[in-house]
């Protein structure tokens, strides 16, 4: 889509026009308003890479998410904070990102041993064949939707083996996530707590068992948080689920739509797919690289500010928010060419897909893995391919601005 500018301007994430296609508003954003100041939530909006990346690269808690990543309307519409919001108490102990450092990456490190690159690469086999078995089935279909019934089943399927749970619920899974991640067009938001609650309600009795049986490390993402002690006390299983929360709904949701995207952008430039099948091993990571900027859904992130700062120029008071448009960050003409174009072997350097600094995306390499999987299967299983952009579906969205379904149409494989 186009990014052309917008006369007279006003910026809000949750009104329908930005829901329905944010980039024309970020592009004004980036050339007249680098620091824009919403009255209405009292919240400044960062849209430059490197600005962005200046508010990630903080480390000592002078921006935490203690009012939540992903605000609603009407919290961001409340009262205004006169000085730092207070950081939630222990015990019921939150989700950890709003405890802020040193907490936060405690607790990341207790989860993480198997989104490590080398626990990681021990799950290629699993995705890879999942594919081939997923596509097994729907090839001689000629017609489905690739976000949901390829990339969807089988990202969820790999939660699912994360969490030890049976691979059957894969599709319930993937249903659940996708709901909770809608946005309504007219209201502008929705809870973001309630689509959480309705996932953790899927895995929290599997904590509870975990827990239960003496948590001996088999089960990793879970064993290491019913480890972990707080004040000297072990977290319930409630608890436990908070901080796996954005696991599981990242992991399912992300690299589908990456995939089902970026797999469009190729099929409608017929030079560059064909550039890119020459050699599928070693130009499909490099046509990935592209497809994490230029396709990533995830919009935005806010954090509360706890000590005074500066950024773009723009003096921040403790208590006031500052929402960084990843997104946005990501078609900035300063950090890349022609950004608004899709080059499949686009030199790339710096890329903010999937965070930064100590809110770096946890599950990056197994999304990474994911995406390129997916991709070099799907093009060495299809050779005749094309998108029904007629019934493709993206629902307007604040925060997840993907392909919600995108059918393709294959020829024999």
């Amino acid at each position: 889509m186009s990014a052309e500018p917008i006369r007279p301007f006003a910026f809000d994430p949750f009104s329908k026009p930005v829901m329905e296609n944010p980039l024309p508003f970020y592009a004004e954003l980036r050339r007249n308003h680098p620091a824009y100041y919403s009255r209405e939530y009292d919240t400044f909006f960062f849209s430059r890479f490197d600005d962005v990346l200046e508010m990630l690269n903080y480390v000592d808690n002078t921006f935490v998410p203690s009012e939540g990543s992903l605000p609603t309307p009407d919290l961001l519409r409340g009262a205004r904070n006169n000085g730092p919001s207070p950081i939630p108490p222990h015990d019921p102990f939150p989700s950890a990102q709003r405890l802020g450092m040193p907490i936060y990456g405690d607790i990341r490190r207790a989860q993480g041993a198997p989104l490590k690159p080398a626990a990681v690469q021990k799950l290629a086999d699993f995705v890879r064949d999942l594919a081939n078995r997923r596509l097994d089935e729907l090839l001689p279909l000629g017609r489905f939707d690739l976000t949901r019934e390829y990339g969807g089943i089988i990202s969820a399927s790999s939660i699912m083996k994360l969490f030890d749970l049976p691979l059957e619920l894969a599709g319930e899974a993937l249903d659940t996530v996708n709901a909770g991640s809608r946005t309504d067009p007219e209201l502008g938001g929705v809870d973001a707590t309630i689509g959480a609650a309705k996932c953790m309600a899927m895995f929290t009795p599997r904590i509870q068992q975990r827990i239960d049986a003496g948590a001996d490390g088999s089960v990793p993402l879970i064993d290491g948080l019913v480890n972990y002690r707080i004040d000297g006390r072990a977290l319930t299983a409630a608890e436990i689920a908070q901080q796996l929360v954005c696991a599981f709904i990242g992991g399912i949701e992300t690299a589908p739509k990456i995939v089902s995207h970026g797999l469009m952008e190729l099929a409608a430039r017929p030079d560059q797919l064909a550039a890119v099948r020459a050699d599928l091993e070693a130009n499909v990571p490099k046509a990935v690289e592209e497809m994490i900027r230029y396709c990533a859904p995830a919009q935005w992130f806010a954090r509360t500010a706890q000590k005074p700062v500066t950024i773009a120029g723009q003096a921040i008071r403790p208590g006031q928010r500052a929402i960084f448009l990843v997104a946005s960050a990501l078609r900035d003409e300063r950090e890349f060419e022609a950004p608004d174009e899709f080059r499949w072997d686009r030199d790339i350097k710096r890329v903010l897909s999937f965070g930064h600094g100590v809110h770096y995306c946890i599950g990056v390499h197994l999304a990474r893995m994911e995406i390129r999987i997916l991709v070099d299967t799907f093009l060495r299983r299809a050779q005749d391919f094309h998108f029904d952009m007629d019934r493709a579906v993206r629902h307007p969205s604040s925060f997840q601005w993907g392909w919600n379904e995108l059918p393709v149409i294959v020829g024999k494989a």
